[in-house]
């Protein structure tokens, strides 16, 4: 029969290691290692620059910045004197060589989410519709062809589509590096195709 250890020596071990363990991690967190934080608790920390590659503060700014100028457009006017045209928002196409396709399908919400709650118009989901969604994504690359624009709006019910496209322009020099992020937005009549709005945003990333 194998010999175990009181209770109390078996209670003795586990706190030594526990204490040593926490010795181990003060000592590392000393010595510079990684410590782990949340962004409200460094001032400043969602605002430093991690890379030269779009994250979600240079995407919300663009689109920002966009969806100001459309509010501030004629189109907008046009839709109050309609009252309520369906409208239906086309993901952005991504033309930068950033991964940043996901995050670009959530900003489809933001601008459904603006479009709603600034009223004057109504709000078709493409996403619901997964068969036009699917030909768009196909077709998206090369730009959309007058016909496709006006077929997809009487397939959805939609008399206007926002879409638009993110690109980029990366200069090198010297061990030293500038990329300018372009976002472009763009207001669509359906059933002429005719662009009715259209605005152009930038931010600058570099490593000096």
């Amino acid at each position: 029969m194998p010999h175990r250890r009181p209770p109390r020596a078996r209670t003795a071990s586990r706190l030594v290691r526990w204490a040593f363990g926490l010795a181990c991690a003060s000592a590392l967190t000393a010595c510079g290692g990684p410590t782990a934080i949340r962004g409200e608790d460094e001032v400043g920390f969602d605002d430093q620059a991690m890379s030269t590659g779009l994250d979600k503060r240079d995407l919300q700014k663009l689109l920002h910045e966009n969806l100001k100028a459309l509010q501030a457009s004629a189109v907008i006017e046009r839709w109050r004197s309609e009252s309520g045209p369906v409208v239906a928002v086309v993901p952005l196409r991504n033309e930068t060589s950033e991964h940043v396709d996901s995050a670009l399908e959530a900003l489809t919400s933001d601008i459904e989410t603006v479009l709603v709650n600034a009223g004057g118009v109504r709000v078709v989901s493409l996403q619901n519709q997964a068969t036009i969604m699917e030909e768009i994504r196909r077709q998206h690359a090369d730009g959309f062809a007058p016909g496709d624009v006006a077929r997809w709006g009487k397939q959805v019910g939609a008399r206007y589509f926002v879409t638009g496209k993110v690109f980029s322009a990366d200069e090198r020099i010297e061990g030293e590096r500038r990329v300018q992020y372009m976002m472009f937005i763009q207001v669509i009549e359906a059933e002429t195709s005719v662009i009715l709005f259209q605005h152009k945003s930038t931010v600058t990333k570099g490593v000096i």
